[in-house]
């Protein structure tokens, strides 16, 4: 499977924001085992691991632990990539989000946001997370959140303002920074990266709307996102797609094609060119699910076949000997058994 990665646009802002406070990035660059000709070409991709790693040494060298939201909140027009000038060209936030879901594959291959109507009146724009975020990965967070704000407030106009934004780790060292630097008060130890707002907002008329150069701007996003796609097998993107908790087990053709913005003809076309098939992509991925669920001795075997979406322990049984040539309680044994032997060693 293939790693997230992150573009470059998004990369070399954060870099020219530390050169611009009088400090030299070469060391931190190599530090993250970054070749510094990849950084020339704004449409390349570097994958997250080592962004992060960049983002530590970047934030280490200027002694600026909020590095992430300084850096988004002064991001100029001239570091835009296409996706944001395209953005600033639509009618409505409503219409921007949908182009930001669409497209977020622009910036990264990590999940893209998602917007929802609350019933209290307000809207929720969400950034998926899987796992808990690790100190090393804020920077990247923030700097997220400080360029959504930041555009926010650029499309919309100077009165649009944030109800809060929800954070999902406990308050760091520099709190007072979110604040400063985001406008809008911050609520930490919540379950989510979120930012609300009025609901309002999603229809109102924008005042920079453009649509002739919206529509050339468009043409040419959907044609770099159709290039980017296509670096990577369809087969691998599924599989992300799925531990990114974006596609369900139990998804059809014609959810997964709508998820990539092609038909199903077409998606079974290329899975076929690749040698495989969506069911048997889901398939294997409720298998590797399995196992990872099967390690803890919590959860029936009827539970876990449930939760991967199979109709119960015996079907489970029938497809798990299939594929991995024992059943879920054999393998569930000898994994414990595994476990057991290699703790005793160690003690």
């Amino acid at each position: 499977m293939t790693s997230d990665c992150i573009s470059v646009s998004l990369i070399n802002p954060v870099i020219s924001h530390v050169k611009s406070l009088g400090f030299d990035t070469v060391s931190a660059v190599a530090e993250a085992d970054i070749k510094p000709e990849l950084l020339l070409d704004p449409d390349n991709r570097i994958v997250v691991g080592k962004v992060d790693a960049l983002f530590q040494a970047l934030a280490k060298t200027c002694g600026k632990a909020d590095l992430g939201l300084s850096a988004g909140a002064s991001l100029e027009a001239r570091s835009y990539n296409l996706l944001q000038h395209l953005l600033l060209c639509c009618s409505t936030l409503g219409e921007a989000l949908v182009f930001l879901n669409r497209y977020y594959i622009l910036f990264s291959d990590e999940a893209p946001p998602t917007f929802s109507r609350k019933g209290d009146g307000s809207v929720k724009i969400t950034f998926p997370i899987n796992q808990s975020i690790t100190d090393q990965q804020r920077v990247r967070i923030d700097l997220m959140l400080s360029i959504t704000c930041h555009w926010l407030r650029q499309i919309c106009g100077r009165e649009f303002k944030l109800t809060q934004l929800l954070l999902p780790f406990p308050a760091p060292s520099y709190e007072m920074s979110y604040e400063r630097w985001l406008h809008t008060p911050v609520r930490f130890n919540c379950q989510e990266v979120s930012a609300v707002f009025p609901a309002f907002w999603l229809d109102k008329q924008l005042h920079q709307a453009n649509p002739h150069i919206m529509n050339m701007i468009k043409t040419e996003v959907k044609n770099l996102a159709e290039k980017i796609n296509n670096r990577a097998l369809l087969s691998d993107r599924i599989r992300q797609a799925i531990v990114q908790n974006r596609i369900e087990f139990s998804a059809t053709q014609k959810e997964v094609a709508e998820l990539f913005h092609i038909s199903s003809r077409t998606l079974n076309r290329h899975l076929q060119q690749e040698g495989t098939s969506l069911k048997s992509i889901l398939t294997h991925s409720r298998i590797e699910e399995a196992k990872s669920l099967l390690m803890d001795n919590k959860q029936s075997i009827e539970q876990i076949a449930m939760k991967i979406g199979f109709s119960g322990r015996r079907t489970l049984d029938r497809i798990f000997i299939k594929y991995v040539g024992m059943s879920p309680a054999q393998y569930r044994s000898n994994r414990t058994h595994e476990a057991h032997e290699s703790s005793t060693e160690v003690a």
